[in-house]
Formats: C-alpha cells, sequence, structure tokens
C-alpha cells in the first residue's frame, strides 16, 4: 500500500494574529530558496550603501572598508552613519559608530591595528602608517535598502542566523527571486508546526525562538 505524507498547509501553525493586516507583510524570497508553508525565516539586507573619510579628511591614513557580502545588516536604515575617532593609541584606536539619527550603536575598540566593525553596518577598520587622531573618522552613506527572505540558518552569518518571521505558504523561489506573504510581528503560531532547517539542534531551535519572540512573534 502507498503511504501519502500530507503537508504543511497555508498558515497552517498560526494560532493568533492581530487585526487587519498588521502582523503580515509582503515580502520577496531569495532566488535559491525552496520554502515549505509555515517556514520559520531571517531577513537579508542589500542595497545601495558608501563609505568615505569624513569632511576635510583625517590625520590618519588607515581605511575603512565596507563588507563586500554583507555590507548592510539587520536593523541599517537609509542615512549616513558616522565612525569617529573617540580615543587614540598608537597602531590602533577606539571608534564610536552612530546611526543616522545620532543613536550610539557600539564603540569598537581596535586590536593589532585592525577591527570589524558589525552593528547595522559591516566592515573593516585597519590602522595606517599614520595612526588615527581623535576626531579621524568616516561617513557611510545607506541610500536604498532591499530586504530579502531566506531560510533561518543558525549557522549563518550574513544575517540569515537571526530569526525573522514565519512563512505564510510554501514557496519556490528556485530559480528567481519570488513574492509572497510572512508574518513578521504580533502573531502567535504554534511551536509544533513551524517549519525549521532540516538538522536544527534543540538549542539552535530555542534561540530562533527568542529572536521571533522579540519581534513579536510568539511560539506556543
Amino acid at each position: 500500500m502507498t503511504t501519502l505524507t500530507e503537508g504543511i498547509y497555508p498558515t497552517e501553525s498560526l494560532i493568533s494574529e492581530a487585526p487587519g493586516e498588521q502582523s503580515r507583510e509582503a515580502i520577496v524570497v531569495k532566488s535559491g530558496q525552496n520554502l515549505k508553508s509555515c517556514a520559520v525565516l531571517a531577513t537579508l539586507l542589500g542595497g545601495t550603501v558608501a563609505s568615505a573619510a569624513k569632511a576635510g579628511g583625517n590625520t590618519g591614513n588607515g581605511t575603512f572598508t565596507l563588507d563586500a557580502t554583507t555590507p548592510l545588516l539587520l536593523g541599517a536604515k537609509l542615512g549616513v552613519y558616522t565612525l569617529r575617532c573617540i580615543a587614540a593609541a598608537a597602531n590602533n584606536g577606539t571608534f564610536r559608530l552612530e546611526d543616522p539619527d545620532g543613536v550610539v550603536l557600539s564603540d569598537i575598540v581596535m586590536a593589532a591595528g585592525a577591527a570589524t566593525v558589525a552593528e547595522q553596518i559591516k566592515g573593516a577598520l585597519a590602522d595606517g602608517a599614520t595612526d588615527f587622531v581623535v576626531g579621524d573618522g568616516f561617513d557611510i552613506t545607506v541610500s536604498a535598502i532591499v530586504e530579502k527572505e531566506v531560510e533561518y540558518n543558525p549557522a549563518g552569518a550574513d544575517g540569515s542566523q537571526i530569526a525573522t518571521g514565519i512563512l505564510y505558504g510554501a514557496i519556490n523561489a528556485t530559480s528567481a527571486d519570488t513574492r509572497g506573504v510572512a508574518y513578521k510581528r504580533n502573531c502567535e503560531h504554534n511551536a509544533d508546526i513551524v517549519v525549521w532547517k532540516t538538522g536544527i539542534t534543540a538549542t539552535q531551535k530555542a534561540k530562533g525562538t527568542a529572536d521571533l519572540k522579540r519581534r513579536g512573534i510568539i511560539l506556543r
């Protein structure tokens, strides 16, 4: 006798959502994904971003280089980020990153002449032959942001390691970016029905569950 296994239906994991369309959002699933209904998602950011030395130039001749693969990270905003040296040191220094609204995101301490910046924007600081002085820095301008969804991957390092939503219905985006709908906030889902990446561990699932909770998506 042939055994047939019924798949997950669209919205099958949903327990409750906010009135109207508050919980749902139109999305684009990144090419190369073939996702089941109720799959746990992560958001990758792309767009247009450029870095330049601050107006008037720097005393130090070190560099800040945007990451070639993922220069924008979750939470990135349109506008100008500032990265400024707030404490000088021989072959090093401490830099403060502020978002376009002037909110301090992090203080980055260079070590061995280098440091990685990874709060909303991602890039590498490198010391030069002439040390940075206090006030030196870089302006990073984000002029466009594009969001694409992928399967939540706790082992990722490109943003896919942060769970951000639950897919409404199955989407096969194997050959091209494909539009769809996802639950992004203010909703409850059945923890036994949502679809996780194959091979995920209990610890990784707990981390993804916590990510979703921070966005108002509760698994029960």
